[in-house]
């Protein structure tokens, strides 16, 4: 739903208060675009209770479905909404053991967490680059903070030389294992802020193994700092990469609307009431690299549908 479309709902009164719209975000199958917009026009009220939900999680507390659909759902809602307060609890929730945030989260962590920590970034650039840093953290969240902290950087809202010096730091001290996902967040960062003089140790990374092949390679990883010295105030280069800050929260959920199975379906198939009832995973994420792939082609996981993903 369009703002200026839920304006104009406003603007007709007698709305309800906020907790219908919240308890609508957490039952409902299907998306309510509604809904979604009155909590962003009403950050004031909604803001509160979803930042305790963050909080709960936050601390390892049960959450009960409808629960766990609003934390969802309410994430996006406070990142497209740059709600700051959240942050703190957000990056504490986002420590949690990887088991848990796959069943809190789903594929929300991949899809769409670095323009949400972009988009609640509260200026603590220390905690931020601390989750990059530790070897604890689920690679999957490493590398979408870092991709956050790329952004944030190229913004002017973290200084250059910070994470000059994290990107330095990560290489000498081995911050991840060989071909761990954070790589990949790694050399896109030192691509996309064209970081020229750490472009030797990119190569050498490639070569060792830290970037494994189904990541961008030599060329590909050029091409990519060269545009980024060429074109670098063009936010497109990030948009293409899939970050930056959520300006539209429905079209940011929509993906969450269908997966592999009703991707396939048609209106007959389920007349039109199938959703997803719970966060949307990843089938293959835990499916190890040298594993044989999923799909039957014979290749190892790594060099097939993995390799299309990068």
């Amino acid at each position: 739903m369009k703002k200026e479309e839920v304006e104009a709902i406003l603007e007709q009164g007698d709305l309800g208060p906020i907790e219908d719209y919240l308890d609508a975000i957490a039952t409902q199958p299907r998306l309510p675009t509604l809904a979604v917009g009155m909590c962003l026009l009403r950050m004031e009220e909604a803001a509160p209770p979803l930042r305790a939900l963050v909080a709960r999680a936050a601390n390892g507390e049960t959450l009960s479905d409808d629960e766990v659909v609003l934390l969802f759902r309410g994430l996006y809602i406070l990142g497209g909404g740059r709600d700051k307060q959240v942050c703190r609890d957000l990056l504490r929730l986002l420590r949690r053991p990887e088991a848990e945030l796959d069943d809190l989260l789903g594929d929300v962590v991949t899809e769409s967490m670095a323009r949400i920590v972009a988009g609640v970034f509260d200026g603590d650039v220390e905690a931020l680059l601390g989750l990059i840093a530790d070897r604890s953290i689920d690679q999957f969240v490493r590398e979408q903070i870092l991709g956050a902290a790329t952004f944030l950087v190229w913004n002017g809202s973290i200084p250059h030389g910070r994470m000059r010096r994290l990107l330095v730091a990560f290489y000498e001290q081995e911050f991840a294992e060989k071909e761990d996902q954070a790589w990949f967040g790694w050399q896109r960062a030192i691509a996309l802020l064209a970081v020229r003089e750490l472009a030797p140790q990119v190569h050498r990374a490639i070569d060792d193994g830290r970037i494994p092949e189904w990541m961008p390679g030599h060329d590909e990883f050029e091409q990519d700092l060269a545009e980024a010295e060429q074109r670098p105030g063009d936010v497109s280069r990030f948009e293409e990469a899939h970050l930056g800050y959520i300006e539209d929260v429905a079209d940011a959920l929509a993906w969450t609307e269908y997966d592999e199975v009703g991707d396939h379906l048609t209106d007959d198939d389920f007349d039109g009431e199938w959703a997803p009832t719970e966060p949307v995973r990843n089938p293959l994420r835990h499916v190890g690299r040298n594993d044989p792939c999923p799909c039957g082609s014979g290749k190892k996981y790594k060099k097939c549908c993995l390799a299309n993903q990068a």
